[in-house]
């Protein structure tokens, strides 16, 4: 608030100097002086111009000082200053002082009402100009309003303060225009940051679950029988939440400012270096799961990377739940270009009956949709579910050479 005051009395400050200087001159040249005649007329010495023509009022300076003083708070207190100004040009012009610099200050004014008031404040208040416009001629007979030339003027300078205010109230609409735009573009990444961790928290929770479900599953199972058995299902029970807790903690840092002391960084995102520890866990549980891994990973962006981590987890889940007691194979390609993720499995699924599109199918989809790949999910024609997605190798990159 301080500083933009300081600017606008300093703008003010420049303003009046320019508006007294141009007022004295037009002063001096249409004989608006003491004796009331044309700056050439009676009593001129013909030595340069005549003094007394370049005189103004006490008045006329009283007004001047008021109208600078309402344009300094232009911004400050709007209304006030539009209000101010003007009833400082309608005394000016009542005073007998013609049409001049004073307007183009007050048609200054105007526009900055119009700029920082909504419409509704501000319009009402404009009644005050046609005052000022007919003050211009308040020794006339009838305000000049028999007088066509009297009226001509008055009319353009009634349209100058109106173009002044329409310019300020456009752009006053640009700015809230451009500002809802921005809140809406904030709404929305807002809305796609939760729905990216709510993603995250889904796929940590939901793969720890079932595996700790099929873990419990097995040490229900032979508790009795081979007790030593239910204690391995028990540890990895108690590895497997101890690692999901790991991850939660690590999406759910997202929420904390960065710029705290004492916050630790956020951890890296979970990527296929994790493939062998994603398998192991669902093998622990009693599946049958096998990998394969072609070519050099070295290329392959974080984001890709942790994409296709998050496929991975999320189609063996799937499996876990859906499959029954089938193998399940996982593949990954690296190619010059293109990563290539297939988990397929040769469970109980009926090519004949399309999958449920859930929120598992649903988000491995978006995740390869967000990298700029494609992701397929179906039953296959020998039996069993198939997932099958194509990554950019580097997304930062192929958007760049898109965007050249």
């Amino acid at each position: 608030m301080g500083r933009v005051l300081a600017l606008d009395v300093s703008l003010a400050l420049v303003l009046g100097l320019v508006v007294v200087v141009a007022t004295r001159g037009q002063a001096m040249f249409d004989g608006a002086s003491p004796h009331g005649g044309p700056p050439f007329g009676p009593g001129y010495d013909g030595q340069g111009f005549p003094p007394q023509g370049s005189a103004l009022g006490a008045g006329a300076y009283v007004t001047i000082v008021a109208a600078i003083s309402a344009t300094a708070l232009r911004r400050v207190a709007p209304r006030v200053a539009f209000v101010g100004c003007a009833v400082a040009v309608l005394v000016f012009l009542a005073l007998g002082n013609p049409y001049g610099p004073m307007m183009f200050l007050l048609a200054f004014v105007t526009f900055s009402a119009g700029a920082h008031l909504p419409p509704r404040r501000f319009l009402p208040w404009t009644v005050v100009l046609v005052g000022v416009v007919l003050a211009g001629h308040a020794s006339a007979p009838y305000l000049g309003l028999t007088d066509l030339g009297a009226i001509l003027g008055q009319v353009g300078a009634l349209f100058g303060f109106g173009v002044a205010a329409a310019f300020g109230m456009l752009l006053r609409a640009r700015r809230e225009s451009v500002g809802r735009e921005r809140a809406a573009e904030l709404d929305r990444h807002a809305y796609s940051e939760r729905l990216r961790i709510a993603q995250e928290v889904h796929d940590v929770v939901g793969h720890s679950l079932s595996v700790i479900n099929m873990q419990a599953g097995v040490a229900l199972h032979v508790l009795e029988k081979r007790p030593e058995q239910s204690a391995v299902a028990l540890e990895a029970i108690r590895a497997t939440s101890k690692e999901a807790l790991d991850e939660l903690r690590g999406t759910l840092a997202v929420f904390r400012d960065a710029t705290e002391p004492g916050d630790a960084p956020a951890p890296p995102l979970a990527g296929l270096a994790r493939l062998d520890e994603l398998v192991e866990s669902v093998r622990a549980g009693g599946r049958r799961v096998s990998r394969d891994v072609e070519g050099d990973p070295s290329n392959v962006s974080a984001t890709v990377d942790h994409a296709a981590f998050r496929i991975v987890q999320e189609a063996l889940t799937n499996a876990v739940r859906h499959a029954g007691d089938a193998s399940v194979w996982v593949t990954i390609r690296y190619g010059a270009e293109r990563l290539v993720v297939d988990v397929t499995d040769n469970g109980l699924a009926d090519p004949a009956q399309p999958p449920r599109d859930g929120n598992g199918l649903a988000g491995m989809r978006e995740r390869a949709e967000a990298v700029g790949g494609w992701l397929r999910a179906a039953p296959r024609t020998a039996g069993g579910f198939e997932v099958h997605a194509e990554l950019p190798v580097n997304r930062e990159r192929e958007r760049g050479e898109r965007e050249t």
